[in-house]
């Protein structure tokens, strides 16, 4: 198929969140098997183009955008999906993402720009994939535009449903979208472009099954939930994948390789965490892992009366990678000075210390109150290394809780939110962790189980198909 495949961020050019992540891996794997993708992305400044060759697209040195302007359309040699880099210097200036009062005009041009580019190339896709609120108005961009592209499909895949692109309606009509465009609704706050994309959309996706189930409800549907039960026949929730970066028969961040037949070396990881963390070199006593953004969300709130007392009594170890909300950088900080043998605390991002994290924890701690997919959950089973979860959006798809009387299961999952139910999964999983066989089996199970991008690319292949006969 033909795809364009629009996108405010791509690992690792510039990545943000999952985004990015995939906006990498899935566009890759569709044009690896075959599929002729073409990834646009904003030119920003400071842009990570590692040893790529840059030039610009004959034919495409200066597209007009209307009120916006005009943009230099730019490629990138290498391997991989062709990538279309919209150089536009009057919008992205700067970082990725610039919140501010004309950030619905940035991606306004970015829009606008794809569908000239195409047009410019003489090429025309099957299909527009947009993702999150910066394109999720390429269909009402493609009405204004009209000929042909009022007639291709459009794939909108929500990635991160509390941001939403509101903006005023008084802007419409200079982004170059009609005022009177049936999927417009003006509100009080203005515009909401997320509210637009998902009532203009052929499909909409998201990034795990239950996930989509949640945010059909008014606690989790970011106040999008009426809209998105009126798409639900055309709501679709695919999970996420994770990169072949992350595997630890080759991973170049760990001392040893290793893999399920050869889960002894994995304590060679362990032993190269705590000398990094100066954490004590403990025999039999679990090393707890954490790699996140710290933020109420992602639920280590349920640390502060749950940790401190396995802590002091020499029960686990704990290591952490994260930044963000201030109150919570402070409690890291205070269990890593409180217990300094056995807990160390890393404020910030370490990529290396990161792979080292998932490959030497024993057990992966991700207690969110919510989360739409996540990753981290599956890199420690590709890593052997244990989750335990709140049962909840991708984390509930992606961990199945261990029975011993099966054998089966790859983590441990607690079901309603709280320090009481997160602490007795928590004993339940450092229970297994003495029982050297079971804890084995759990680990063999997590690293069997399947996150490739190929399978993932195969089910929005169908999406792509499904959303051709919805257009036609």
């Amino acid at each position: 198929m033909q795809v364009a495949f629009a996108t405010a961020e791509m690992a690792p050019l510039a990545h943000v969140g999952g985004l990015g992540d995939v906006s990498r891996w899935l566009p890759a794997t569709l044009a690896e098997a075959g599929d002729d993708v073409r990834v646009f992305l904003p030119r920003y400044n400071g842009l990570d183009t590692a040893d790529r060759v840059e030039s610009i697209v004959p034919g495409l040195e200066e597209l007009d955008l209307g009120c916006l302007g005009t943009a230099t359309i730019r490629t990138l040699s290498g391997p991989g999906p062709t990538i279309l880099l919209v150089d536009a210097p009057k919008w992205f200036t700067g970082t990725v993402y610039a919140p501010g009062s004309d950030e619905h005009l940035r991606y306004a041009a970015f829009c606008r720009a794809v569908l000239a580019a195409c047009d410019a190339l003489d090429w025309t896709p099957d299909v527009l994939h947009a993702n999150d609120w910066h394109t999720a108005l390429l269909p009402l961009h493609a009405d204004a535009r009209g000929g042909h592209w009022p007639g291709i499909p459009v794939v909108l895949t929500i990635h991160n449903l509390a941001y939403q692109g509101w903006f005023p309606s008084s802007d419409l009509e200079r982004m170059g979208i009609d005022p009177a465009h049936s999927a417009i609704e003006t509100q009080d706050r203005g515009v909401n472009s997320l509210r637009a994309g998902i009532r203009s959309a052929d499909v909409v996706t998201t990034v795990s099954p239950t996930y989509a189930a949640e945010i059909l409800t008014p606690q989790r549907g970011e106040g999008l939930d009426d809209v998105l039960r009126a798409k639900r026949g055309e709501l679709v929730g695919v999970l996420n994948g994770i990169g072949a970066e992350w595997d630890p028969g080759s991973d170049p961040y760990l001392p040893a390789s290793y893999g399920s037949s050869t889960l002894e070396a994995k304590e060679m990881s362990t032993a190269a965490l705590r000398d990094r963390l100066r954490l004590a070199h403990r025999i039999d006593v679990p090393v707890l892992g954490v790699v996140s953004r710290l933020s109420t969300q992602k639920g280590f709130e349920l640390f502060r009366q749950t940790l401190p007392p396995l802590l002091d009594a020499r029960r686990i170890q704990l290591a952490v990678i994260g930044a963000g909300d201030p109150s919570l950088e402070a409690m890291f900080r205070s269990f890593a000075e409180g217990f300094a043998a056995d807990a160390g605390y890393h404020n910030g991002f370490d990529p290396a210390l990161a792979h080292l994290v998932e490959a030497g924890s024993d057990i992966f701690l991700m207690p969110s109150q919510w989360e739409p997919c996540g990753l981290n959950q599956m890199y420690s089973q590709r890593y052997g290394t244990v989750p335990v979860v709140h049962h909840t959006g991708g984390l509930a798809d992606t961990v199945t809780q261990w029975d011993p009387a099966s054998g089966q299961g790859t983590g441990f999952l607690f079901d309603r939110y709280g320090a009481d139910a997160f602490s007795a999964a928590l004993a339940t999983a450092m229970e297994a962790f003495g029982d050297t066989e079971s804890w084995r089996q759990i680990q063999r199970n997590g690293m069997a189980e399947d996150f490739s991008w190929e399978r993932r690319a195969g089910e929005y292949r169908e999406i792509y198909e499904r959303a051709v006969v919805i257009g036609d």
